[in-house]
């Protein structure tokens, strides 16, 4: 291209007037350098380098669970705060009935002087009285959001129970043979036993009352090298085989078919195999009848026991982040509690020794507050320690460095300001390209 005799050599790109490459790749450095400014400045101005999933999923991930467990440690530790406010409670009206005690002891032990008369010994008693009722007043006004750690009394806990009895007793069968009709020895032990009888020459159907008592046992009776009888099996009429017999316990009546023509030594296994350490097992009776005769059923007597437990009343606190607890236990320390209401005034001797027990609860309850202080105090300490670790190390993670942020934001601004400078050349070269036209005229 030539203007007035001059060649004038115009690079092929800035022909292009309606595809500006240059100005699309500055727009492009300029939106970069505006991000990095926006998110620098988003650093500075919250101090944390991940805020969100948006600046790195993996870290913000892991440190949200990170927060969790720390907030859980924190929730322990609002816990064990309230146990530990419980206990100072606790602590504060032992040592009140404590001073009350001692006090009493005082009284008590110048009220046994046989030389007082009748005004003073009156007199002694009735401050022996007042400071009791005060020790039961202190008791009871002793409380803490609700609990009253020393006049909480036990928990009775009643259960009731159905307990089971069988009754079976054999009948009188002329058809047992002597050598059945001896019984089988009653017999406790660990081992597997074994006894061998003669059925005699006559069939018909054996039964067996068989006492397992509470610990298992298993009985089979072999005829033949047949188990036609075992603990567990149903009865068979008939005298076939039946399966393995079954762990039992209290009572039950074994019965089979006997034919005497498949032999007449009988084999009664008891616990064959199988350790029968603390079993106890009684055989109360055998009978041979007709087959024809009704097969036994046991009686089951259900008869309701009640059966009531005590436990102490126990606080529980929140120990840790798994939620585990701290025990506080109730300590009562009423006048019921201590067994101060049994004084028989007309029989003071016992008196002394009443309240000397006392005081030695009082004391134990005292030492056992002050004890249980300490534990929550160190669980607490503890607590506190993991949870500032976990703080720590979730500040390693997301806080941002607000020194190499200021430095960063000082740069990326510079890149901002120069984008904007580019974009403006960019968009001015078509221009220059029509000033060429103009200077030719």
């Amino acid at each position: 291209m030539s203007f007035a005799g001059v060649r004038i050599r115009v690079h092929r790109r800035l022909n292009v007037l309606n595809t500006n490459r240059l100005a699309q790749r500055a727009a492009q450095a300029l939106e970069a350098a505006g991000t990095g400014l926006a998110s620098a400045q988003r650093r500075i101005a919250t101090g944390l380098r991940v805020a969100s999933a948006k600046d790195d999923g993996a870290i913000w991930g892991v440190t949200r669970m990170m927060r969790s467990e720390r907030d859980s440690w924190r929730v322990a530790n609002d816990s064990l705060a309230r146990g530990s406010a419980l206990l100072e409670v606790a602590s504060a009206g032992a040592e009140r009935i404590t001073d009350l005690l001692t006090r009493a002891r005082d009284k008590a032990l110048a009220f046994g002087d046989p030389s007082l008369g009748s005004a003073a010994r009156a007199s002694l008693r009735n401050d022996i009285q007042a400071l009791i009722a005060q020790v039961d007043q202190a008791a009871l006004q002793t409380s803490f959001d609700g609990r009253r750690p020393l006049a909480d009394t036990l928990v009775q806990t009643t259960v009731i129970q159905t307990q089971t009895a069988f009754s079976g007793t054999a009948p009188v069968a002329p058809l047992t043979p002597p050598s059945l009709a001896a019984g089988i020895p009653n017999t406790s032990g660990a081992a597997s036993t074994t006894f061998i009888r003669d059925g005699g020459p006559n069939a018909g159907r054996l039964d067996l009352y068989l006492d397992a008592y509470s610990a298992p046992d298993i009985l089979e009776i072999w005829q033949g090298g047949n188990r036609v009888a075992a603990t567990g099996q149903a009865y068979v009429p008939g005298g076939a085989p039946v399966g393995a017999g079954a762990a039992i316990s209290g009572k039950e009546v074994v019965s089979f078919d006997y034919n005497p023509a498949g032999g007449q030594s009988l084999e009664f296994r008891f616990n064959e195999g199988v350790n029968a350490s603390g079993s106890v097992w009684d055989v109360s009776g055998v009978a041979l009848q007709a087959l024809a005769a009704p097969v036994p059923a046991l009686t089951v007597t259900s008869t309701p026991v009640v059966t009531t437990t005590s436990s102490a009343t126990s606080y529980e606190f929140t120990s840790d982040g798994t939620g585990q607890t701290e025990p506080v236990a109730a300590r009562p320390l009423t006048v019921e509690a201590l067994g101060l209401d049994r004084v028989d005034w007309n029989d003071p001797a016992p008196l002394l020794g009443l309240i000397d027990e006392a005081l030695t609860s009082a004391l134990a309850a005292g030492t056992y507050f002050g004890e249980r202080q300490n534990t929550l105090q160190l669980v607490r300490e503890q607590n506190a320690r993991l949870a500032d670790t976990l703080e720590t190390g979730i500040g390693n993670l997301v806080d941002a460095d607000l020194a190499k942020e200021t430095a960063n934001l000082q740069a990326v601004e510079v890149r901002s300001q120069l984008a904007n400078q580019s974009l403006a050349m960019a968009n001015g070269q078509s221009n220059w390209v029509l000033s060429l036209f103009r200077a030719g005229r």
